[in-house]
C-alpha cells in the first residue's frame, strides 16, 4: 500500500512538498489511483482513492475558486491534491486556500515544474502497481496456505490461530448467533478476554444497525482501540463473523484483499464443518424416524441396551416428544428461505444448548419440512417454564417466536413413537385452528378423533340429524336442556348423580329429561341412541 505519508519520505518524491500543514492534514490515506484533470466538475468522475493532479489553469485569475473544488474532492473520497504551481499561478498558492485545506484537513502537494504531469502519473501509478502486485502476492500465498489447511482438515481453532500469527494481531470467529466458535491464543493469559471485546462489539452492532465495517471498544483499562467485522456468508441471512483487533497495526504487504482471501477460505471451511454436521444429524433423525414408524426391530435377538448405545437415548420409566415449530410459519405450507434458515439455526442452537435446560434429551430435525423434535427422557416438573425460558433465550439471538406442542409422557422407550405422534397432532390442530399459543399439550379425544379428517358439512349434518332442535339453539331453556342431558349421560344415565352435579332436586332431572326425550323422540338411555348423544354432544362444540 503506498499512502501520501509514504509518497512523501519516498526518495523518489521527495521534491514533492506538502503545502498544508501535516498536523493539520492527515495522510495515512491509501492511494487508490491516479488521474489529471483541469476542469472543476470532476466529482462525479473520479473513483474513491484517488490523488488528482492539475495545474490549475482555469484557477489562475480567481484562487479561490479551489475552495468548492476541494470540497467536491472530499465528496468524492479522494485522498489529496497536487497542483503544478509554476506554469499558471506564478509559483504561488493563495494562503487563503491553504488555510481552507487546513481547516478541511484535505492535503494538497506542490508539483516540481520539472514533472510533467503525465510523467508523475506514470511514476506515481507504477509505484502503485508495484505494491499491489505484492499485496495480490501475499494474498494468494495466504489463500494457498489457508486452502492446505481446508484440504488436511484443519478444526475452527487452528484457522484462528493461524491468522492471527499470520496477520500478527488478536482474531476471534463468531457465530450466527454472535457467539464466539474461538478466537486466538492471544487471550488466553491476557486480563482483556475476547468475551470483554465481544460483548461490546455486539451492543455497537446493535446501536449502530450495521454488521461490517470498523467499531471502537475498549480494554480494561479504558483505553480505545479500532476492532474491524467482516461478514463470512455459510448462511445467506445470519453469516459468520470475523473479528480482527487493531487491524491498523496489521504489518504490509498484509491488504484487505489479503483479509478477504482468508475470510473466503475460512467460509469454505465452515461450510464444509456445517454439512459435515448436518449428515450427522441426518443419521440421527433417520434412526428416530426408524422408532416412529415401527420399522425399529424388537425381536428375541435384540437387547435393551441398544438404545443406550446411539445417539443419546438412555433406558428409562419416562419419555415425552416435543414438536417444536417458528410461530410465523405455522400457516404457511411452504417455508421461506428466511424461515428454514431460522429453524436451521434454532434448531443446532437449541442442540447445543439443550443441557442448560434439560437433562438427557435428544434432539433432531427432519431436514424437508425443518421442524425440530425434542425427546425428553427424564422427568421435570419445571418444563413448562424451562421452555419458555428456553424460547425466550433463543429469541435474544434470532429474531423468531418458537412454539412447543407436546405429546403425553410415556414409561417405555418403545412409546416414544406414541408421543411424538400425539406431539405432531396438536401441532396439526394448532395449524388447522391458528392457535398461537407458545405451549400446547395432547388432550385425548377418544373417538372424537376419528372425525378429525372427515369433512366439517358431515359432522354438522350428523349433529344435526342426532341433536335436532339442540344441535344450533340461542333459546335459553333448550339449552339448559342440554346441559342437563350431557350430565346425565356422562352420570350414566343415573338420577341422583346428574342432580348431585347440577345442584338440583331429582324430580327435576327425572322431568327434564322427559323433555329431552320428548324432543328427540326416543328414550336417551338406550344403548343403541346414548353412544350417538354423547358423540354428537361433543363434537357439536368442537365445530362451532
Amino acid at each position: 500500500m503506498i499512502s501520501l505519508a509514504s509518497l512523501l519520505d519516498s526518495p523518489r518524491f521527495s521534491d514533492i512538498k506538502l503545502l498544508t500543514n501535516r498536523d493539520q492534514t492527515p495522510l495515512d490515506k491509501e492511494i487508490k489511483s491516479v488521474d489529471i484533470s483541469d476542469t472543476p466538475d470532476i466529482e462525479h468522475y473520479i473513483p474513491e482513492g484517488v490523488f488528482l493532479l492539475t495545474t490549475a489553469m482555469i484557477y489562475k485569475d480567481d484562487q479561490s475558486a479551489l475552495i468548492p473544488l476541494i470540497d467536491s474532492l472530499i465528496r468524492a473520497d479522494a485522498v489529496g491534491l497536487g497542483i503544478k504551481l509554476g506554469r499558471f499561478l506564478n509559483g504561488h498558492l493563495d494562503p487563503k486556500v491553504i488555510h481552507y485545506a487546513e481547516q478541511v484537513q484535505f492535503p494538497i502537494f506542490a508539483i516540481p515544474d520539472g514533472y510533467s504531469l503525465g510523467e508523475l502519473l506514470h511514476q506515481l501509478m507504477s509505484n502503485i502497481w508495484g505494491t499491489q502486485f505484492e499485496e495480490v502476492s501475499f494474498a494468494l500465498d495466504i489463500q494457498s496456505k489457508f486452502s492446505n489447511l481446508l484440504i488436511q482438515n484443519a478444526s475452527n481453532e487452528v484457522i484462528i490461530n493461524e491468522l492471527a500469527k499470520t496477520i500478527k494481531t488478536p482474531t476471534i470467529l463468531l457465530s450466527p448467533y454472535r457467539e464466539i466458535i474461538s478466537h486466538s491464543r492471544h487471550f488466553n493469559n491476557s486480563s482483556n478476554s475476547a468475551r470483554l471485546y465481544v460483548d461490546q462489539l455486539i451492543q455497537l452492532m446493535d446501536d449502530e444497525k450495521k454488521t461490517k465495517g470498523s467499531f471502537i471498544v475498549k480494554n480494561t483499562k479504558g483505553q480505545q482501540f479500532q476492532v474491524s467485522v467482516t461478514p463470512i456468508k455459510v448462511y445467506n441471512y445470519f453469516p459468520h463473523y470475523l473479528v480482527i483487533l487493531k487491524p491498523e497495526q496489521i504489518p504490509y504487504p498484509i491488504s484487505s484483499f489479503a483479509i478477504d482471501q482468508a475470510a473466503t477460505v475460512l467460509s469454505f471451511i465452515l461450510f464444509k464443518n456445517e454439512k459435515v454436521a448436518e449428515s450427522r444429524f441426518a443419521i440421527e433423525t433417520d434412526y428416530f424416524k426408524e422408532m416412529v414408524d415401527n420399522n425399529y426391530k424388537t425381536d428375541t435377538n435384540l437387547t435393551l441396551q441398544e438404545p443406550n448405545m446411539k445417539h443419546g437415548y438412555i433406558l428409562s420409566n419416562f419419555y415425552q416428544a416435543a414438536h417444536v415449530f417458528e410461530s410465523s410459519a405455522i400457516s404457511q405450507n411452504k417455508l421461506t428461505h428466511l424461515q428454514e434458515e431460522l429453524l436451521q439455526l434454532a434448531f443446532k442452537w437449541i442442540k447445543k444448548n439443550i443441557t442448560h435446560y434439560f437433562a438427557n434429551t435428544v434432539v433432531i430435525q427432519f431436514q424437508n419440512t425443518k421442524e425440530i423434535v425434542v425427546l425428553f427422557q427424564q422427568q421435570d416438573p419445571n418444563l413448562t417454564k424451562k421452555l419458555s425460558d428456553m424460547a425466550t433465550d433463543i429469541k435474544e439471538k434470532l429474531p423468531l417466536e418458537l412454539v412447543f406442542s407436546l405429546g403425553n409422557p410415556y414409561y417405555k422407550w418403545e412409546q416414544i413413537s406414541q408421543s411424538y405422534t400425539e406431539a405432531k397432532l396438536v401441532f396439526d390442530e394448532r395449524r388447522q385452528n391458528e392457535q398461537s399459543d407458545q405451549i400446547l399439550h395432547y388432550e385425548d379425544k377418544g373417538m372424537l378423533q376419528l372425525f378429525n379428517n372427515l369433512d366439517k358439512n358431515d359432522v354438522t349434518f350428523f349433529c344435526q340429524n342426532i341433536l335436532k332442535d339442540f344441535a344450533n339453539t340461542e333459546d335459553p331453556t333448550l339449552i339448559d336442556l342440554r346441559k342437563t342431558l350431557t350430565v346425565y349421560l356422562d352420570s350414566q344415565c343415573e338420577i341422583a348423580s346428574t342432580a348431585s352435579k347440577l345442584f338440583v332436586h331429582r324430580n327435576t332431572v327425572k322431568y327434564r329429561i322427559q323433555r329431552c326425550e320428548g324432543i328427540l323422540g326416543h328414550d336417551v338411555s338406550s344403548p343403541e341412541h346414548s353412544l350417538n348423544l354423547r358423540l354428537a354432544l361433543s363434537l357439536i362444540d368442537e365445530i362451532k
